[in-house]
């Protein structure tokens, strides 16, 4: 079941998470700030009328009456507004009505004086004024004195709360919301790669030479170590199951390298084992009536299938001794340009009419580390086979030095071959001409030999037709 995304995504839902979280703690903040404010306000302004209260108070008990206050205009409807209560909650006095009948006792700024010495209300509607009042009342010996404010717009912007602090909390809560915004998209980037990581890797898609970047932070850190131990993994993983298919391919051609060479063994043994039989049969069956003329091409041409019956034992025995037991081949230095010189020789000693020149350029002093059987046999398979099957006049054999190895070209001028068989030359027992080839007394497998023994010097070869007419082998040997 592959990733899904939702609707309105990982980095929306944990935006909105934290600007809901946000906005609910600054509203909150609001509201306490606001009421202590207020509370403040009204505290403040409740200690002012107290001091006011105990100040008549001092001033009733001096004069022993409040007669005083009769002389006091107050009966403005902004003004302060005094009120003498006695314990029992009946109005003593008022300095703006004369006539207040009701009864007190039930007020809260009263019954709080009355319990505690003092009290306000913040506010109430007097029916006997027709005005709201902001009330703070004091508790005297004998009497509760009662001080009020009207709620005129002095009064209103006195107790109003001030506002700077709650634009400095909701620009706050703006500031909170735009950082967390971008903490969440660089978050969101992690978690999209990694989304985009896990999906291709459910899917197999999955491109093991790609590439993740993430944020430099702690999410990205942990994140590039997951996906990094994850890639190495399926390298390893898939290094493994590529060198196991290898081995098991390896092993399956090896098989089928022993079944075909088994065969080709077998059908190029019989064809000169026949040919032998067949001759000394002739022989022994008519040894009396043959003439010895006729005796002698018969041993002559068994002798010649068994050369060739030896050649072939000969290369296989090469071959074998280079894929079966190379490690324990010995090395030594070598001297190619010894080597190549012996060919120039042996190559003078060749009748006229099989004559072809030599042509060399190569670098004085070659010497390599390998195998100097082997690296005989490189040179001498490649020779042979363009004496018997190039239909040329020269041979081209030229070299450089690559440092760590050396760089030949084994070239001549003859009729080359046709390009279906140029990448079958190396396999084992293939002719281009069969026929042709067994008369020239060919094993097949020179060009074999040569393969292996240029591997078995870490080396390469490749074929290919020169422009010019002929076959050029060009081909590497280590140092």
């Amino acid at each position: 079941m592959g990733l899904k995304k939702t609707s309105s995504g990982y980095q929306s839902r944990l935006f909105l998470l934290i600007s809901c979280f946000t906005w609910i703690l600054t509203f909150a903040f609001f509201v306490l700030q606001y009421t202590r404010e207020k509370e403040y306000k009204f505290e403040s302004l409740n200690s002012q009328l107290q001091a006011i209260n105990a100040d008549l108070l001092k001033e009733i008990n001096r004069n022993g009456n409040y007669g005083f206050l009769s002389g006091v205009n107050m009966t403005d409807a902004d003004s302060l507004r005094i009120t003498l209560i006695d314990f029992s909650g009946n109005i003593i006095f008022d300095s703006q009505s004369e006539d207040i009948k009701s009864n007190h006792s039930d007020r809260k700024e009263f019954v709080d004086a009355m319990a505690n010495g003092q009290g306000y209300t913040v506010r109430r509607f007097s029916e006997s004024v027709n005005n709201v009042y902001f009330y703070s009342a004091t508790k005297g010996d004998s009497i509760v004195i009662r001080t009020a404010l009207p709620y005129n717009d002095s009064l209103t912007k006195t107790l109003q709360v001030d506002r700077g602090y709650g634009y400095i909390i909701i620009i706050i809560a703006v500031v909170v919301n735009i950082i967390a915004y971008f903490a969440i998209r660089r978050i969101g980037v992690t978690v999209n790669n990694l989304r985009e990581f896990a999906t291709k890797a459910e899917e197999g898609s999955l491109d093991l030479s790609e590439t993740y970047s993430f944020p430099q932070d702690e999410l990205g850190d942990i994140s590039g170590l997951i996906v990094n131990m994850y890639m190495n993994e399926q390298k390893i993983r898939r290094e493994r199951d590529e060198n196991m298919n290898a081995l098991i391919f390896e092993e399956q051609e090896k098989q089928r390298l022993k079944h075909q060479l088994t065969n080709n063994i077998n059908h190029e043994i019989k064809t000169p084992v026949h040919a032998i039989q067949a001759c000394l049969e002739t022989i022994v069956e008519n040894g009396d009536r043959l003439s010895k003329e006729k005796t002698v091409e018969l041993i002559e041409h068994a002798f010649g299938h068994v050369k060739q019956l030896s050649s072939l034992l000969n290369d296989l025995s090469v071959i074998t001794r280079i894929s079966d037991a190379g490690s324990q081949i010995e090395r030594s230095a070598v001297n190619i340009n010894e080597i190549l010189d012996d060919i120039s020789r042996e190559m003078e000693l060749n009748p006229s009419e099989n004559k072809m020149r030599l042509n060399i350029n190569v670098p004085d002093n070659m010497i390599i580390n390998g195998n100097k059987s082997l690296v005989e046999s490189i040179f001498n398979n490649l020779m042979n086979n363009s004496l018997a099957y190039s239909g040329g006049r020269d041979i081209f054999i030229s070299a450089t030095d690559e440092g760590d190895c050396y760089m030949f070209e084994f070239a001549d001028n003859g009729i080359g071959v046709d390009k279906e068989h140029l990448a079958k030359l190396f396999e084992r027992f293939y002719r281009v001409d069969s026929g042709r080839s067994r008369k020239m007394g060919g094993t097949g497998l020179g060009l074999s030999i040569v393969k292996n023994s240029i591997l078995f010097h870490n080396g390469a070869i490749k074929v290919s037709n020169r422009q010019k007419g002929g076959l050029q082998f060009t081909f590497t040997l280590h140092k």
